[in-house]
């Protein structure tokens, strides 16, 4: 995922702007291109916001089974939270991208012939890079997402099993008010009580791993044709990538937006209220990933 953050540090090079510039959206300057805080690892933001994530649903079940709502309703608030902080973690690199494609004159970028498609001797090129940098050669696993770090290739996993936690919390959920699982593959319960956000189709895990290794790949493949220096091809990469971070943003969106449903929209749930000053009971001790 770092390789999100070297791509646009080579932008920044490239056309001599400032980091100050990449880093300061409070200048006035339209032209500057604003990103995310170069100082912390996006690889390991991702790993440790999406693991607490994760472990909130799994608290929040755990509370249920204990027949404990207000603990029960504290962890599912705490979950979109986070759910809302990843889902603007993407957020700020999907605007970092509109920047330098469409807002930034300084990136002089060429028009895009009708029907060109990037080379695929670069895709393939971008495809073994990402192998390499993953040690795919005695580390690949079908079972979990991979999060790289550039400088090393160290590889950093999640689950994909344990991220499903969140689709199975709702469906339960959903099922305890007497929504049934066909009406949530239909996004609405028959009394239009409850639009839901997420496909239940499909394993969670799976839709981010997907869309994340798209935007990995195309990242990757926007900064060989850089270093070819074909812009055209630069910049159909970069574009996919806006599709692809996009789709990661409003993953997480989505989880945020059926949460709030959950807690606070849909009044079947009959929530008790939070009382000031309510500290979770410590036999829970709850201790995110930090």
């Amino acid at each position: 995922m770092d390789l999100i953050k070297e791509v646009f540090q080579d932008l920044s090079k490239n056309r001599q702007l400032l980091r100050m510039e990449i880093n300061d959206d409070n200048d006035g300057n339209e032209r500057s291109i604003v990103y995310l805080n170069y100082d912390f690892s996006l690889s390991e933001k991702l790993k440790i916001e999406l693991s607490n994530l994760i472990h909130y649903f799994q608290m929040y079940r755990r509370a249920l089974g204990e027949h404990d709502r207000l603990a029960a309703l504290f962890m599912i608030t705490c979950a979109g939270d986070l759910a809302r902080t990843l889902s603007d973690v993407f957020g700020g690199i999907e605007d970092a991208i509109d920047k330098v494609m469409y807002r930034d004159l300084r990136f002089s970028w060429p028009s895009v012939p009708e029907g060109y498609k990037i080379p695929q001797p670069l895709l393939v090129a971008a495809k073994e890079k990402l192998k390499c940098m993953a040690d795919f050669g005695s580390a690949a696993d079908h079972d979990v997402l991979m999060f790289w770090e550039s400088s090393g290739g160290k590889l950093e996993v999640v689950k994909k099993d344990s991220v499903d936690v969140i689709r199975k919390t709702f469906i339960e959920s959903a099922e305890s008010i007497g929504v049934s699982r066909k009406e949530m593959n239909e996004s609405m319960d028959e009394n239009n009580h409850f639009e839901w956000c997420i496909d239940y189709r499909r394993c969670l895990g799976a839709q981010l791993e997907v869309d994340l290794d798209e935007l990995l790949l195309f990242l990757e493949a926007h900064r060989i044709a850089i270093q070819q220096n074909d812009q055209l091809a630069a910049y159909i990469a970069l574009l996919y990538c806006g599709i692809h971070v996009q789709n990661v943003s409003g993953f997480f969106l989505n989880i945020k937006d059926e949460v709030d449903r959950v807690a606070v929209l849909d009044k079947r749930f009959s929530w008790p209220c939070i009382p000031d000053g309510y500290e979770l009971p410590k036999h829970f001790g709850l201790s995110p990933h930090s």
